[in-house]
């Protein structure tokens, strides 16, 4: 097991994990290559989340939001980028303001949203908040970026979702005093570490990562990856957390002569008959050449986060990680206890069960 240097600290930060029903649909060989789970559009109760975290300062009670989700209403974006719904489909859940207000949270107290970055299934719908909730984007963003629509026709966010409110871009080399955590430049946030910005450039020039200490004595910590990757394929395994000889929960459905026993399935069987290069300490598919903004700094920076997905004191939670929905707890409850329930062990090969009915259809016709 990997393990990754973060500076000590014994404030925390207090994470909620929303999922407030959007979803988006498409072909997952936009993403990744090579092109292997294609198939999962087709099946109509395949989509992907995507994950808000209310994070809450535990010693002062300051709150930010660490990404917005989609909009409710599709037609709201920007015609550049209902462009895209020919290829994607999304299912907008109920906007981040109203489900914070319904459930009692003054948004007065929310300071600060932060966007990992600027694509719409991130940016969602920040009117609803009051003019003194800050926007904090990533490097490069306003210099790309601005002005939205229609200000600029082409543009892929509107100028409604940051005008009337201070518009922070972080600025690693001047605000992150020489920090840098496992790789990656870091801001510490609330200056007593109990969460960092990361800066992860690559899938968008502004793509910025979080990260979260939601325990300590000892420190345990919450990775919140944005679209540093879109299918854990693309980060597992490797060489700091090499597929095991046995996989458990098996990926396999329950009775499958190919488990052990019950609920244990050899994982040689996905090496055999599932990974492109066979091998126990290589992800299973790459970040798609000509997907990102830099495809060079992309897996640069999925590759730095290899460790941190390795290190058992941390977890890694990416904004479309749809083989965790059945695994995370959601609002209201605390997502601080994720290393009691396991969260990490009973979530770390289900994306294993994508590959699953290629394994059992290879492994049957080898023995016939």
């Amino acid at each position: 097991m990997a393990r990754v240097d973060i500076p000590d600290g014994d404030a925390i930060s207090k994470v909620t994990i929303i999922d407030n029903g959007a979803r988006v649909k498409g072909p997952m060989g936009f993403f990744m290559e090579p092109s292997l789970l294609d198939h999962l559009q087709e099946e109509e109760d395949f989509g992907a989340p995507a994950y808000v975290f209310l994070v809450e300062h535990e010693p002062s009670g300051r709150r930010i939001l660490f990404d917005l989700g989609i909009r409710k209403h599709w037609e709201e974006y920007s015609p550049a980028v209902r462009a895209y719904h020919t290829s994607f489909r999304t299912e907008g859940g109920e906007e981040i303001f109203d489900f914070l207000r319904d459930r009692g949270i003054d948004l007065s107290t929310i300071e600060a949203i932060v966007w990992s970055h600027h694509h719409l299934d991130h940016v969602g719908n920040s009117t609803g908040f009051p003019s003194t909730t800050d926007l904090i984007v990533g490097p490069g963003f306003k210099e790309t970026m601005i002005p939205g629509y229609p200000k600029n026709p082409e543009s892929l966010i509107l100028e409604s979702d940051y005008e009337g409110r201070n518009l922070r871009q972080v600025n690693f080399e001047e605000e992150s005093n020489g920090l840098e955590i496992g790789g990656y430049r870091a801001l510490d946030y609330f200056g007593d570490g109990s969460f960092y910005l990361l800066e992860t450039p690559g899938h968008t020039i502004d793509h910025l990562a979080g990260l979260a200490r939601t325990s300590a004595s000892p420190s345990k910590f919450i990775f919140m990856g944005g679209d540093i990757g879109h299918h854990a394929s693309q980060w597992r395994p490797n060489e700091h957390l090499p597929l095991p000889n046995e996989l458990r929960p098996s990926p396999l459905v329950p009775g499958s002569k190919f488990n052990m026993r019950i609920n244990v399935c050899p994982g040689e069987l996905f090496i055999e008959h599932a990974h492109p290069q066979h091998s126990s300490t290589t992800p299973f598919t790459s970040i798609r050449a000509g997907h990102p903004h830099d495809v060079d700094k992309a897996r640069q920076s999925l590759k730095t986060m290899e460790p941190f997905d390795a290190d058992e004191n941390v977890l890694v939670v990416t904004a479309h990680d749809y083989s965790l929905l059945p695994i995370l707890r959601y609002w209201p409850e605390e997502a601080n206890g994720w290393h009691r329930a396991g969260w990490k062990e009973l979530g770390q090969w289900e994306f294993l069960k994508d590959f699953a009915k290629t394994v059992e259809e290879k492994a049957t016709a080898k023995m016939e």
